[in-house]
Order: C-alpha cells, then sequence, then structure tokens
C-alpha cells in the first residue's frame, strides 16, 4: 500500500460515550484506490444530553472539507460510516446512533466544494463503505484470538474505552458494548477493562495465553487480561472487505473497476484494461462530469472520446465505459434499547436488570431470580438504606402476582409489568435508532439445537427451613424483623452445577454467591442462618435502636421519603426494643441452626432445573 498504517497523524482525546475518555490513535486517511462511499441519507446528530450519531470526529479541518477528504478519512480509519455536518466536520462510525430525517434538511454546503452537500446544524449527510458483510453481528461472532500486550508508550493496543460496569464486569459485556458500537475488535483487561477498536496497534504483540490470568470481577470463571495485558476478540464480519490498501487478486477472468472520482474532474482520457473488461466510474451524490480510469492491459487501447477511432490490434475486444451514477445502500433503522445497569436501588445495593419475558414461565424464572436477590440487598445496600430492601421484597412478589395473573390470560411482557410496578432508583433504559445494512432476507431456518441453557434461575422454594419460637413469635413466613432466612437452592450455573449442586444466594452476581457439593447442604443452611443474623443485627437490631430515638415515626410522609417499609413502623418500641431485638436475632441463629442440622434436599438439584 502507498501509505504504511504504523504511522499516526494525531493523537486526540476523544470519548465512546459521554462520560468515558479515551486515547484514540487517528490513522491518515486512505490514499489508496478504494470503492466509493454510497449516500445514506440524512440524520439527526445528537441534541443536549445525548451522544453523537457517528462516534469519531476527525481531526481534519473543515475549512476546505469535501465529501472524498470526508470519506477517505473514515476509510483510513476503519469505519464503516463517514458523515458531514455544518459545512464540513467530518465524523466517523461503525453505526449511526441517530434517527433518518427528511432529506431536505441537510442543506449546507461543503466549505471544499459548494456542489456537495454537508449536513446541517446537528444534521449529518452519512455516507456507507459498501465494502463491509451485511451479516448482522452478534457477540457470539467475535472470536478468541489470544492474550496481547497493552504497555506500549505509543498508545493503547485498542483505543477506544468503553464504559461497562466493572463490579459486573464480564467477557460478555464488554462484547455486547464493542458490538453496539460496530467494533470489530474487543479487549478486556485488568479483570474489569473493556477496549474496542478496528485496528490492533502495531506496537501491541501476542504473548502467552497464560500471562492473561486475572478472573473477571463479574464472573471468576472467566479470565479478563492482566496488568498491561488484553484477551483479544476479533468479529471479522466487522471487519472491510476490502480495507485501505487492498488489492485485488490477479485473474484473467471478467473483471470489475471501480475508482472514486474528485472534484473538478480531468477532461476524457483513453482507457486500457484488461481483456473482457468493464470500467465503471461511480460517483457520490451530487455527482460530477463523468470520467474514466486508467489501469494496465494489454496494447489494445480505446478512446473514451467519441467517436473512437479504430483499434490499432485486434488481440481482444475490450469495452470502456464511463457513467456517472447515483448510489444508495440498503439500510435499516432499528431501535436498539440499552437496559440500565441498575433496575432497582436500596442504598448502596443495586439489582442488575431482569430479562424480558413473553410467557409464565419465563415471567416466574424473572420473579426467582428476583427472589434470591432479597438476602444480598440486606447484606450490601448498608445501614439505613437496607430498610427499603423490604419494599424490594414486596416488588418481587408484586412480579410473581402478575405471573400468576397477566400472564394466564395471554400476551404479558416486563415492559407491561413495570407499568403496573415499576422499580426503584435506577436509571431507566436507554432507546436509541441505529442504522445498519439490512439483514439479507433467507428462508433457511437455522437448525434446532439441543444445547442446555448455561444459567437458569433458581427455584424460590429454600431448602433450608425458617425455625419457629413461640416465646419470640417468629416462625416460617414472619422471621425476627422481617428478614428471611437467606435462600439455598439449586445452582443456576450449569457448568458450576454438575459439582456443586447448592448455592446460598447472598450476591446479586450469582457467580459470587457460595455453592455447594452435594453432601454440603448442611453447611450451606449453616452459612445461611449465620447470614440471617448478620442482617438480624445489622438492620432489625440497629433499627431498633434508631427507632427509639423516634426516627421512624415521622409519618407516611416522611417513611416514604425515606423509602422506609411498614415493617419498621413499630422499631424501638415495646417488643421491638433494643435489648430485645439483640435476643430475638440471637435465639432465631441457635434455633435456625439445630432445624437445620440434618437437613435433607432430598431429590432437589439433582437434575437440572432448565
Amino acid at each position: 500500500m502507498s501509505v504504511s498504517r504504523s504511522l499516526v497523524a494525531a493523537v486526540a482525546t476523544l470519548s465512546f460515550v459521554a462520560s468515558t475518555q479515551a486515547w484514540n490513535v487517528e490513522l491518515p486517511p486512505c490514499l489508496d484506490k478504494f470503492q466509493p462511499f454510497v449516500y445514506s441519507g440524512c440524520f439527526q446528530d445528537g441534541g443536549p444530553g445525548k451522544p453523537n450519531a457517528l462516534i469519531f470526529r476527525s481531526s481534519l479541518s473543515s475549512d476546505n472539507m469535501t465529501v472524498e477528504e470526508c470519506v477517505a478519512d473514515c476509510k483510513g480509519n476503519g469505519f464503516r460510516y463517514a458523515g458531514l455536518e455544518y459545512y464540513g466536520v467530518c465524523f466517523c462510525g461503525g453505526t449511526v446512533d441517530g434517527p433518518q430525517v427528511d432529506e431536505a434538511q441537510c442543506s449546507f454546503p461543503c466549505n471544499g466544494n459548494k456542489s456537495e452537500t454537508c449536513g446541517g446544524n446537528n444534521l449529518l449527510s452519512v455516507w456507507q463503505d459498501p465494502t463491509f458483510p451485511t451479516k448482522q453481528v452478534t457477540i457470539g461472532d467475535y472470536k478468541a484470538a489470544g492474550c496481547y500486550s497493552d504497555n506500549s508508550q505509543q498508545g493503547r493496543a485498542l483505543s477506544w474505552s468503553a464504559d461497562v460496569d466493572s463490579s459486573t464486569f464480564t467477557t460478555e459485556s464488554c462484547l455486547t458494548a464493542c458490538e453496539a458500537e460496530g467494533f470489530p475488535l474487543a479487549g478486556t483487561e485488568f479483570g474489569g477493562e473493556c477496549w474496542c477498536g478496528n485496528v490492533l496497534a502495531n506496537s501491541t504483540t501476542k504473548v502467552d495465553d497464560s500471562q492473561c490470568n486475572f478472573p473477571c470481577k463479574g464472573n471468576s470463571s472467566e479470565t479478563c487480561g492482566g496488568s498491561g495485558l488484553l484477551n483479544l476478540y476479533i468479529a471479522t464480519d466487522l471487519e472491510s472487505l476490502e480495507p485501505c490498501g487492498w488489492v485485488p487478486p490477479s485473474s484473467s477472468s471478467t473483471t470489475t473497476s471501480v475508482s472514486t472520482t474528485s472534484l473538478p474532474p480531468p477532461p476524457p482520457t483513453s482507457t486500457t484494461t484488461p481483456c473482457t473488461t468493464t470500467s465503471i466510474s461511480t460517483t457520490s451524490l451530487p455527482p460530477p462530469p463523468p470520467t474514466s480510469t486508467t489501469t494496465p492491459c494489454e496494447p489494445t487501447s480505446t478512446s473514451t472520446t467519441p467517436p473512437p477511432p479504430p483499434p490499432t490490434t485486434t488481440k481482444c475486444t475490450t469495452t470502456s465505459k464511463s457513467t456517472s451514477t447515483t448510489t444508495t445502500s440498503s439500510l435499516c433503522t432499528v431501535t436498539v434499547t440499552t437496559p440500565p445497569s441498575c433496575e432497582y436501588k436500596c442504598g448502596d445495593w443495586c439489582f442488575p436488570p431482569l430479562p424480558d419475558w413473553s410467557n409464565e414461565k419465563d415471567c416466574l424464572k424473572a420473579y426467582s431470580t428476583c427472589a434470591a436477590g432479597v438476602a444480598s440487598c440486606f447484606a450490601q445496600a448498608g445501614f439505613p438504606g437496607a430498610l427499603q430492601c423490604f419494599n424490594f421484597g414486596q416488588w418481587c412478589s408484586g412480579i410473581q402476582q402478575y405471573c400468576s395473573s397477566t400472564c394466564l390470560f395471554g400476551k404479558c411482557s416486563k415492559g407491561d409489568c413495570w407499568n403496573h410496578n415499576p422499580g426503584q432508583g435506577g436509571s431507566p433504559p436507554k432507546t436509541s435508532t441505529t442504522v445498519i445494512p439490512c439483514p439479507p432476507t433467507t428462508t433457511t431456518k437455522p437448525p434446532a439445537t439441543s444445547t442446555k441453557p448455561s444459567h437458569c434461575p433458581p427455584p424460590p422454594t429454600n431448602i433450608c427451613t425458617q425455625p419457629s419460637n413461640s416465646k419470640y413469635g417468629y416462625g416460617p413466613g414472619n422471621p425476627v424483623g422481617g428478614i428471611s432466612l437467606p435462600i439455598v437452592s439449586c445452582n443456576d450455573i450449569y457448568s458450576d452445577w454438575r459439582n456443586n449442586p447448592f448455592k446460598l444466594y447472598i450476591n446479586q452476581n450469582s457467580w459470587n454467591c457460595p455453592s455447594y457439593p452435594p453432601s454440603g447442604c448442611g453447611n450451606a443452611c449453616s452459612d445461611a442462618c449465620k447470614e440471617q443474623y448478620t442482617q438480624c443485627t445489622n438492620v432489625y437490631q440497629k433499627g431498633c435502636q434508631d427507632g427509639s430515638g423516634g426516627r421512624w415515626k415521622r409519618g407516611e410522609g416522611a417513611k416514604r421519603a425515606l423509602g422506609i417499609s411498614q415493617f419498621t413502623q413499630n422499631w424501638g418500641f415495646g417488643d421491638n426494643s433494643p435489648s430485645n431485638a439483640a435476643k430475638k436475632c440471637q435465639a432465631q441463629y441457635q434455633d435456625c441452626l439445630a432445624v437445620n442440622k440434618n437437613v435433607n434436599p432430598k431429590q432437589q438439584c439433582k437434575t437440572w432445573g432448565c
């Protein structure tokens, strides 16, 4: 290729998302011949509080910008889309995260060529590279490529940092973030960092896979790079089939050569082409006068200026045709809903989004996941935030009621359930429109699969038993302080279930919950009793101490403002004095150990539940 791809034209601070900064290595524009980008339409570009429709802003000056100059820069940097805005500000991206609008709204002429259109105010004239595959890509298309160094002073191995929650970080969450922006390369690093890119820096080298040994913070069974090392994943269907510098394979068969043109056009020239070859000059909107392309060939020569003289030799018949065409691509606008990282928040605790459902079975699976998370709320929300966990438990019960009512009478969904029973404190889902190449239509049905699902929500029934005590008034359905015994049930992770069928659910990320072998059910219940005692003292006993000062007696308005449950309304008074609270927590713990000493799970968890 004529320009080394190792050249670094500029280093600019850019943002993957509004809250994340990354050092991006900007490559030079592509100076080699390449298939011209095709016009895709006029699109809205961001707005107040919204990210740009195209992720990368070129450092090229807008003073003399043309369509050709912008698409060459995007081609050189490996992006599928190029967009021009406000007379010549050039943007590039792997996806277009904005809605298509009426074509007339893009009306600003380009600074470098007044006959071309360069968007408008917060409006983009978007062009697409036609050499990308049209296959619809999922994170399953990313393939592991090994462990690579990422410790060069010249820049990052992958230069786009994705904003992914490190506390629940997994390989899948990183791949999802990179795929959403159309990046073919994704890398996980330091157990909780996600990096994306179109090209891998020349300064990086492949190292032994064993050096990438940091467990992912959200899934300890996965590896997420190391210190200055990343696990690399590649989705080839997100890469151009003809990147900058691509040279078509030599062949004696009929070929088609398509070249870009720049304005103003040169006068007609003669064309020499391989035998039985058609040369077409394709221009983008608005089209300049036709030109032709000169490529090596046999001595046969035909002039493009009519009328042509007769050929001087007759080795073969060569036809050269110069045409000007208006080219558009087949694009589909899709709505992308990004779920929030937190769907219900209590103090310092955050419950991740539940999966969607469309029937009672899947609805009840969501409820099971929710119910298993109540103990983690009390354990991690902190005080007084943990007082809101009572409301979270009631919220989960509302999901169960929805499953057993609405889903029985026809169509049901998570969205409909949320309309009647919304979460608390979490952020709403983000909805955006993205333009992607329309997937090819096919009538071929995917092959049926019998693969077992890797995750199965646990049954909400507890293998361990809540103890009873008539003196202190606790029993099944009425634990001390309303804080239930944490659920011990079947392991929800298939790869771990085979050796450890039981699990104690005390963390909202089940990968971090302790699991137990077939003979360890008694230990699981013992740990559950201890966890209940800890929560009883940290929440109920602490609440009774604060309640004795009148904190929970300030009326319904104050309780609603604090998110406090009705369970706390008598804490600190009468039978719920701080001293009595301590006695009840201790008595329940001892009774719990006794009643679960010889727990027998019988046939539970011997088969995979999904």
